[in-house]
């Protein structure tokens, strides 16, 4: 609603503008009077309407001293001014201080009603293309920040060189050139819990994980960056003060890590372990740093074989040897089969079938080659049926026939940096009324394509996305017991509270006061 504020001497002008103007037509509301130039000045800094109506000839400042005063502190509102006199000097005047319109008193209802609407209809155009520049600049700091974060991720996985052109990291640029690094590599361990997600699923974790680390990171290590590098994998690179001594250093890294790790388990239930890697003075370094604590991994899981794979896989696949593949994944198997200590067979192959199919994927996108539609969207797919190592090399050839030729990308990286704020935004505003249409006029964008850009990378309705987020975040809500239900309902966006028990009650299969008893 745009508010309008009247200045005037002449009482029985102030009662007959605010008798004629059609306020309901325009919807606007009525901001407030006063009787000459210094009330007029408070008046407007006090409430800071859209449009000012002024009279020139008043006692004290002047109508246009009064506009000069407000330009010169930055006030953007619009101003029509109504005097009984015409003078060319005030005029020029008014045309240098962008005043919207001057009328001659007496001022019939058509012309405020024209002027007005006039106005107002320019203060739309105005403000919507400010509102278009504001989310540009946000989309494009978006993105920018997301190129830098991959750049990262590919410096320290080793797929980008240092001295590659248009180099940008994250963060503060002094925290690369004054600072220290040290590399911590976090791998969110295979439990029964995430063995056969989908990608919806897999976001959520992600993102889940992401708030919880950067979150903690502002706390306890704000000179740090948290990237993914590649299936389970994600690393903090930590900047160090070169002034540190290392002793001290690695005391701070072991207790953040300690906090980190034990909240992952106690709000998330994901069981992530972590390992330090050395420290470099150059981030040029950086994978050397990562690749030590991908050794520390090592002694218990995957860690550096993991990636070594990724490297050898991508490597295979464009060069088009299929021999060289299955000898590394055969090379993997053998080392994951000696390195294994009990538990049960079954579960270990579907693990592994699991990680080396995701693995597999990462070295696809490296070598820019095409996944058929049939598996695209499929973080993992069913390993019910794999019972020994037969089976998991049964299943990983099928796959491998879906990875297809080098291709041009089915989503470019604007389109693909789109979905990815969306991701985002959806995460971070859940307990709004977030609609396509919002996201649509944010991005430039069409409604329907972005739609179908989202489900293609997500496997999901964005709609049915943003209630699974909903109703996760209600779970950990419920979980930690200090609300009732209608007060979890309304933090997650649910002003209706038997309409969300019944949604918990259908995706979560128990209802909300239930798992609150529990």
């Amino acid at each position: 609603m745009w508010k309008i504020a009247i200045v005037d001497d002449d009482f029985q002008v102030l009662r007959g503008l605010r008798h004629i103007i059609p306020w309901a037509e325009l919807d606007a509301e009525f901001a407030g009077d006063a009787i000459d130039g210094e009330s007029g000045l408070e008046l407007i800094r006090e409430v800071e309407p859209d449009i000012v109506i002024t009279d020139l000839y008043m006692p004290g400042i002047s109508g246009i001293e009064m506009i000069e005063k407000l330009r010169g502190e930055g006030f953007q509102g619009r101003f029509i001014i109504h005097s009984g006199y015409t003078d060319f000097e005030y005029a020029r005047q008014a045309i240098r201080l962008d005043v919207d319109d001057y009328l001659n008193k007496p001022i019939t209802i058509e012309q405020i009603r024209e002027v007005l609407f006039r106005t107002i209809s320019q203060l739309e155009d105005f403000y919507l293309e400010k509102m278009e520049k504001k989310r540009l600049v946000r989309f494009v700091q978006n993105y920018e920040k997301q190129m830098a974060d991959e750049q990262l991720a590919a410096l320290v996985n080793g797929t980008l060189q240092p001295n590659a052109a248009d180099m940008k990291l994250p963060t503060v640029e002094a925290y690369w050139t004054d600072y220290d690094q040290q590399v911590v590599v976090l791998e969110l361990v295979k439990t029964d819990r995430i063995i056969d997600i989908s990608v919806a699923d897999w976001h959520l974790f992600r993102f889940a994980m992401s708030n919880i680390t950067k979150e903690l990171t502002q706390q306890e290590w704000p000179e740090s960056a948290f990237i993914w590098l590649f299936g389970p994998y994600s690393a903090l690179v930590l900047h160090i003060p070169r002034n540190e001594a290392d002793e001290i250093s690695l005391e701070r890294a072991g207790r953040f890590i300690e906090t980190l790790t034990a909240s992952m388990l106690r709000y998330l239930g994901l069981t992530v372990k972590a390992a330090i890697g050395e420290r470099i003075s150059k981030w040029e370094d950086l994978k050397a740093s990562a690749d030590v604590a991908f050794e520390s991994l090592q002694a218990f899981g995957q860690g550096q074989g993991a990636m070594d794979l990724v490297r050898y896989l991508s490597q295979s696949l464009q060069e088009n040897s299929e021999e060289a593949l299955w000898s590394h994944i055969q090379q993997f198997i053998d080392r994951q089969e000696a390195s294994a200590k009990g538990g049960d067979p079954k579960l270990f192959y579907r693990v592994l079938a699991t990680e080396i199919w995701t693995l597999l994927q990462y070295a696809a996108q490296q070598a820019d080659m095409a996944i058929s539609p049939a598996d695209e969207n499929e973080l993992v797919t069913s390993t019910d049926t794999i019972i020994h190592r037969a089976d998991v090399e049964s299943f990983l050839q099928a796959k491998v026939k879906s990875i297809g030729q080098k291709r041009q990308p089915s989503i470019n990286q604007k389109h693909k940096g789109a979905v990815d704020f969306m991701l985002g935004y959806i995460h971070e505003h859940y307990a709004k009324d977030i609609t396509m249409d919002e996201l649509a006029g944010q991005l430039f964008i069409s409604k329907n394509y972005l739609n179908q850009l989202f489900k293609k990378v997500t496997g999901e309705t964005f709609m049915n996305y943003v209630i699974r987020v909903r109703l996760e975040k209600a779970k950990a809500l419920l979980l930690e017991g200090n609300l009732l239900i209608y007060e979890v309902s309304e933090q997650v966006g649910y002003h209706n509270v038997p309409y969300f028990s019944t949604l918990f009650k259908k995706y979560c299969g128990i209802n909300p006061s239930d798992l609150l008893k529990k």
